[in-house]
């Protein structure tokens, strides 16, 4: 009879430790475990933008350059107390963007203006900044496609967030006039 009761208190033990052991492999796990980043997308009204020369000419011989965003690299990182989940969220993002000399160019060099936006779940603007690029032709090179240096944002979380809250959107700073032509472009 001491032998069982001394195996069912071993066993017992053995459950309780084994337990221990898989709420610190949980803590491990949860450490481990991807966080969700912010949604990063490419304006479709801004993803392109067509650059003519100065004066009224709207034709295919007036045109300086064309852009495009045609990719976004991006990632982030939690800096937050894992069980309150108050802290930080660093987002990265480096926008890929094509260009193509048009006939008009002269220069060799297209100088574009992009921007960056983070937005909350309400759309509402939480940090916007413009980025100047410049896209060189060089040599007979026709076209160009260029990865710009990463961009960090962060967003500060009471723990009641977490990154699927927020959304960046990148695209073309565009005057009335580049906006009007690309809505135009899309009606065709």
């Amino acid at each position: 009879m001491k032998i069982a009761k001394f195996t069912l208190l071993a066993l017992a033990l053995g459950v309780g430790l084994s337990a221990c052991d898989t709420v610190d492999s949980l803590k491990l796990w949860r450490k481990a475990k991807p966080e969700p980043c912010p949604r990063v997308t490419v304006l479709r009204n801004a993803a392109e933008l067509t650059k003519f020369k100065p004066g009224p000419g709207r034709d295919l011989i007036d045109v300086l350059f064309e852009a495009k965003v045609t990719n976004v690299y991006s990632a982030c990182e939690y800096d937050v107390d894992y069980d309150t989940r108050a802290g930080s969220i660093h987002a990265q993002i480096a926008p890929v963007i094509l260009g193509k000399r048009g006939p008009a160019d002269t220069s060799r060099l297209a100088e574009i203006e992009y921007f960056v936006a983070m937005v909350d779940e309400q759309k509402n603007i939480l940090q916007k900044n413009v980025f100047p690029l410049k896209l060189a032709f060089p040599g007979n090179l026709v076209q160009n496609e260029v990865r710009d240096e990463p961009i960090d944002l962060t967003i500060t979380t009471d723990g009641s967030k977490d990154g699927t809250a927020y959304e960046i959107y990148v695209g073309f700073q565009l005057s009335e006039e580049e906006m009007a032509y690309n809505e135009r472009l899309r009606q065709r």
